[in-house]
């Protein structure tokens, strides 16, 4: 049986391309870099902070996170929009006595939360700040059903990303991806996706919503 549900953020939750774009454009500008584009973002969502910044410039620097979670982070939330359906269905799992959780990429997990007004719907949060190893290793799932005081067998993973079908796999929990970022599903499957919806809304029967 079901009980946990532990969801993924950015394209999971809410669609975040053109905040992540407008806020790595702000970076850009300020360092003299490149400039990015959505479908850029895209490829880059779901990487580690260092992956993440590599990919798009060749390098890391501190100094690009610093400025970011200095400038930009605090105005992002103004650009970010909850998936239809996200919180419609995060209210009805609450009221089943599901136990909900984040797992993401991103640094904080809970300020990301916070920031839609979805942190309510949640029982924890796991960021990048809080393992040793992002996403595609198993770390922060089973740092997420530790905190939950659950196991494998009673957890689904929503996730959008390849890297999130791969850490379902390696955390021996069903995986379940959605099409909604622009993952194919031969892509997912083969990252070990257990069930494949085109979006959230349409995956309401896995999460054993009527």
């Amino acid at each position: 049986m079901t009980t946990t549900f532990i969801f993924d953020f950015d394209m999971t939750l809410v669609d975040s391309i053109f905040a992540v774009t407008r806020g790595l454009n702000r970076i850009a500008r300020h360092f003299n870099l490149p400039p990015v584009t959505e479908s850029e973002t895209r490829r880059v969502m779901s990487l580690e902070t260092k992956d993440f910044w590599t990919t798009l410039w060749g390098r890391y620097e501190a100094a690009w996170s610093e400025y970011f979670v200095a400038e930009v982070a605090g105005r992002e939330a103004n650009y970010l929009e909850i998936v239809p359906g996200a919180e419609a269905m995060l209210a009805e799992l609450n009221a089943k006595g599901a136990a909900l959780a984040l797992a993401t990429n991103r640094g904080n997990a809970w300020a990301a939360l916070s920031s839609t007004g979805l942190s309510r719907y949640f029982d924890a949060a796991v960021g990048a700040n809080d393992v040793a190893r992002g996403k595609p290793a198993p770390d922060m799932l089973y740092l997420a059903m530790d905190r939950l005081k659950t196991d494998p067998g009673q957890a689904i993973y929503i996730g959008d990303a390849v890297y999130d079908m791969q850490a379902a796999r390696a955390a021996g929990i069903k995986g379940l991806g959605l099409l909604q970022a622009g993952a194919s599903a031969e892509e997912l499957t083969a990252a070990g996706a257990w069930k494949i919806r085109a979006t959230l809304i349409e995956a309401r029967d896995l999460l054993e919503l009527s």
